[in-house]
This record gives structure tokens, sequence and C-alpha cells, in this order.
């Protein structure tokens, strides 16, 4: 419950979707016997628009109740999404009350989530919000270090040094 929602924000590039995955396998492989759903935001905002067209608005909401873990990539984009928003704090409230872990991710954290309710802001900020912040130094040239050893390639140690001080904030360039 201490870290229910999990919120983690940072940067673009910084592994957010990366880590999100990540807690999605491993909870995949610890807790067999529940839900599990992985959405990007722009597809949970799909699914509730086509919903609503087509008047089963309350089969999707069904649906969600199943869930029991889930993990909501980029939820900046629920910005200007007033509908959207509204049933999106139904769905939150009720895995919330059920005890059902949310973890988000954003690009900024949750005070500073533009045209999103203040009321989904507070509750987003309620479990545990974690900062990914850029790599330091050593940081950078240990990844650099394991992807060449992953594809058995090999750079010099001063030219990795040189690509490691000077592209210091986004882990994928």
């Amino acid at each position: 419950q201490v870290y229910n929602p999990l919120f983690i924000y940072g940067h673009v590039g910084l592994g957010k979707t990366h880590l999100l995955n990540a807690i999605g396998n491993y909870a995949s492989k610890h807790h067999i016997n529940q839900k599990i759903l992985f959405l990007p935001t722009t597809q949970l905002i799909d699914h509730i628009v086509l919903a609503i067209r087509k008047n089963k608005l309350p089969s999707l909401l069904s649906e969600f109740k199943k869930i029991d873990i889930l993990l909501l990539d980029d939820i900046q984009f629920l910005g200007d999404k007033d509908k959207t928003q509204e049933i999106f704090m139904n769905i939150f409230n009720e895995m919330q009350n059920a005890g059902k872990q949310i973890v988000l991710t954003s690009d900024r954290a949750p005070r500073e989530l533009n045209n999103i309710e203040a009321r989904l802001k507070s509750r987003f900020g309620l479990g545990l919000v974690c900062d990914i912040s850029e790599p330091d130094y050593e940081t950078r040239l240990a990844i650099l270090q394991s992807k060449l050893a992953i594809k058995g390639e090999y750079i010099d140690a001063e030219f990795l040094s040189i690509i490691a001080k000077n592209i210091t904030s986004n882990v994928r360039e």
C-alpha cells in the first residue's frame, strides 16, 4: 500500500518505459494468478473513446475491475481530455479501494502535469513518487560497456569516455 500508486517520472530517454516493462515482467513471474495490464495512455484514451462511441463504457469498466496490476505509461497525455480523466478517475478509485496496484509513468512530477484535474494529480502523489534522474558519468560508462558486452563488440576506452562525458541527458543516445 505504501507504493500504491507508484508514480515514476523523468525526462525522455531515461528508461521509464523500460522500468515499467520490468515491473510487469517481474509481476508476471512472481504473481502468476494476477491479471496485469500494460497500456500506453494513448491506448487507454482510444479504448475509452471507442467504448463511449459504441455505448460500451460499462463493459470497459467491468474489464478494468478484473485487472490486479495496471501499468500505465505516459500519463501526461491525459491532459486536456476531461471526459477521459473523469472515467480514469473512476477506474483509479476502484482499483485503489480494492487494493490493486497502479504504476504510472510521466515526463514530469504529478504536481507539474498540465491540464490534469487537481484531484487526479493529488491521487497520483498518494503512494511513492520516484524521480528518474540523468545518470552520472560512471553509470553512463557502465551502460556503454554493458551494451558492448551484449553485442560482443569492442570500442577503445578513450572513445567510450568521450561518449559518456558528452551525452548526458538521454540513455538511448
